[in-house]
């Protein structure tokens, strides 16, 4: 067996000097990482709701990337994201592919209260996340062309 050598590694934030170990530290917890997820759900419903399609996929995948970051960054939750992923978001997925404005608003809500039984299931049941009542302000999700009639 090879004696591993004690020693740190280091590496400048252009201020200070700092160790693998307190750069570690800096990285963001699952309440972080939560709190982004948040805003993306917000124009990802608004944008099905409008029938701008293209702004759907863009932010379901980005909610689905924080949510697997989230899932890496706390091992403990892994399964339980994975599965919320596979079953509670696929099918808001489906829905935006079909562009299928009435499955997307069934299965978006399904998405928000499976999240909040997650919260509940890991003891964050106080955490209820509901959708915002308008629009995001700093963006228009209104659809470049109209979305075709039904």
């Amino acid at each position: 067996m090879t004696d591993v050598p004690q020693h740190q590694h280091t590496v400048s934030n252009g201020k200070r000097d700092v160790t693998l170990d307190e750069l570690a530290t800096t990285q963001p917890g699952l309440d972080r990482l939560m709190a982004e997820i948040g805003p993306r759900m917000h124009r990802l419903y608004y944008s099905g709701l409008a029938g701008n399609w293209p702004a759907a996929v863009y932010f379901y995948r980005s909610t689905v990337k924080q949510l697997r970051l989230a899932a890496w960054s706390r091992p403990k939750y892994a399964e339980s994201i994975e599965r919320y992923v596979t079953d509670d978001c696929a099918p808001v997925a489906a829905a935006i592919k079909d562009r299928d404005r009435d499955s997307f608003l069934a299965a978006y809500q399904r998405m928000v209260d499976r999240a909040n039984a997650y919260h509940d299931t890991f003891g964050y049941g106080f955490l209820v996340w509901k959708t915002p009542d308008h629009p995001p302000e700093d963006l228009d999700l209104t659809p470049a062309t109209p979305p075709p009639a039904e």
